[in-house]
């Protein structure tokens, strides 16, 4: 038998008749209950949930289990909940969420309280041959409301295995059922009306392949819509970063949209929104820079030596200045006249029937037959200027590469629901891992630029900015060895991605009905 099994008791009975009945049989010993408040954190876009992961603070501690297990995995003792995964402490539990959690805030979901009465079930010698407990949740703060969960725990003492396994059949016998896969995790998020999962900005949208392409084409568009209106509500909370991100990138992916699903809406419709969405990722680009910057402090100083560490300290205290401005800057275009009606037309646009025109050809065209054209013309593109790259290897063509991958990793994902999902994935990790080449390509040739340009601003007496100078300087030179070291491993990772083996696979999925 398990040390511990949970059981729940019929409908219409409560712990107390329960206790009472079992009173009549075996010697209890009741012992002090035991009352708890613990809250509940996950990150905006469920990154613990989806990892099967429980995160908890009860009094002075942080514990983490997996879903519908009791188990702790790990703990750690704090002060305070910790906001970002720099808040906590140094221990294992940090250790373990560092690569889930990473740059997103922790949230309080819900709080909840609970009360535990334990008993001693004991035989005529008064030895505890077994422990019974009775747990239950409620909401905090609300003593009037009706409890989320109660069950009673039967745990097995060392040295009478037989006990526990008589009281465990005498209690399914009387009614109670053993619980496995029940967890209060869900119960209290019920409370405040939140679902597990509900938020991901990853593209997850189910198309029928006979299905006309504008009316398909409209349900990616309106997917990416939903993120950014949950996104623009968030920012100017300004919780953490990634609200700014994932709006930026659904905007970047309905200009794609626009630009790479050809010839399925009026051109001058296509022509006024791609000119539409243009304006709006503008207004956070300079927010986006910063944050990727302040983002990155602790690694440039990691690359710096140890004596140098403070003297880079203006740089950053300059750049939070500026991103405080920048982020008021972009919180009054979220708000503005312009932005609102863009958004409006935007949406009125998406909901219009499909229109027929001799001027859309490929309007009505099966979605399947759009996917297949657009993705492997789009594929053989990103080859063959790979290909030139590897007789010249220019930073303006690596740099125009990285935007043609963009889009056809944003097209191979738009239309995933059309293919096999295991090829599709093969593929799309080999055009990641080019991505990861030319994007750090990209941030570090853009990082090494805004240094030199940054460097002029910074507002810092004489002796100060002499010091920041020179670190500024040392920063820009170990930038510049690294941009030199990925632009080397390009010629690699394009090889890899151009392998004969994925043109292989590109070709029997997307070239066979195109």
């Amino acid at each position: 038998m398990q040390n511990s099994l949970k059981f729940k008791l019929p409908d219409g009975h409560d712990e107390k008749q329960f206790i009472g009945k079992l009173a009549d049989q075996y010697a209890l010993k009741k012992e002090p209950a035991v009352a708890e408040r613990f809250t509940i954190c996950d990150t905006f876009d469920w990154r613990l949930f989806n990892k099967s992961l429980v995160l908890y603070a009860s009094g002075n501690r942080l514990f983490l289990r997996k879903l519908a297990k009791d188990k702790i995995l790990h703990s750690a003792e704090i002060t305070s909940l910790p906001v970002y995964i720099w808040d906590f402490p140094d221990s294992e539990l940090k250790r373990q969420l560092a690569p889930i959690i990473k740059m997103r805030a922790l949230l309080r979901l819900v709080e909840v309280q609970s009360r535990s009465m334990p008993y001693r079930i004991l035989n005529p010698d008064e030895k505890t041959v077994a422990r019974l407990v009775y747990e239950e949740f409620r909401p905090s703060r609300r003593k009037d409301a009706s409890a989320l969960a109660n069950h009673l725990w039967l745990k097995s003492v060392k040295g009478y295995p037989k006990n526990s396994r008589t009281l465990a059949k005498q209690f399914q016998e009387a009614g109670l059922t053993i619980i496995k896969k029940e967890d209060i995790f869900f119960k209290a998020l019920e409370l405040v009306d939140k679902k597990p999962g509900s938020y991901s900005a990853r593209v997850n949208i189910q198309l029928e392949p006979d299905m006309r392409a504008d009316k398909a084409t409209k349900i990616i568009l309106r997917f990416l819509l939903q993120i950014i209106r949950i996104n623009e509500a968030n920012i100017e909370k300004d919780l953490d970063t990634e609200f700014l991100h994932d709006f930026r990138v659904a905007i970047r992916r309905t200009r794609s949209a626009l630009s790479q699903i050809k010839n399925v809406f009026p051109t001058r419709t296509t022509d006024r929104f791609k000119k539409n969405f243009a304006f709006v990722g503008k207004l956070s680009n300079e927010l986006r820079d910063l944050d990727v910057y302040l983002l990155n402090e602790d690694t440039y100083k990691a690359l710096l030596p140890p004596v140098l560490c403070d003297d880079i300290d203006p740089l950053f205290d300059y750049l939070r200045k500026k991103r405080s401005k920048a982020l008021q800057k972009v919180i009054r275009g979220l708000k503005s006249k312009k932005y609102a009606k863009i958004l409006q037309d935007w949406e009125t646009f998406l909901n219009k029937p499909p229109h027929d025109s001799a001027t859309i050809p490929s309007a009505a065209l099966p979605v399947i037959d759009l996917a297949h054209k657009r993705i492997y013309k789009k594929y053989r593109g990103v080859v063959k200027a790979g290909n030139l790259i590897l007789k010249k290897t220019e930073d303006e063509r690596l740099h125009a590469l990285r935007i043609e991958c963009k889009k056809l990793r944003y097209l191979m994902e738009f239309f995933a629901s059309l293919f096999p999902r295991k090829n599709l994935s093969i593929l799309i990790d080999q055009l990641k891992k080019l991505q990861d080449n030319l994007g750090d390509f990209n941030d570090l040739s853009i990082q090494k630029e805004y240094l030199l340009n940054i460097s002029t601003e910074i507002p810092v007496t004489h002796q100060q900015s002499k010091k920041t100078l020179i670190v500024i300087g040392s920063l820009i030179g170990t930038l510049e060895k690294e941009r030199q070291i990925v632009k080397n491993a390009f010629a690699k990772t394009f090889t890899g991605f151009a392998s004969s083996e994925n043109q292989e696979l590109f070709k029997e999925l997307f070239a066979s009905k195109s």
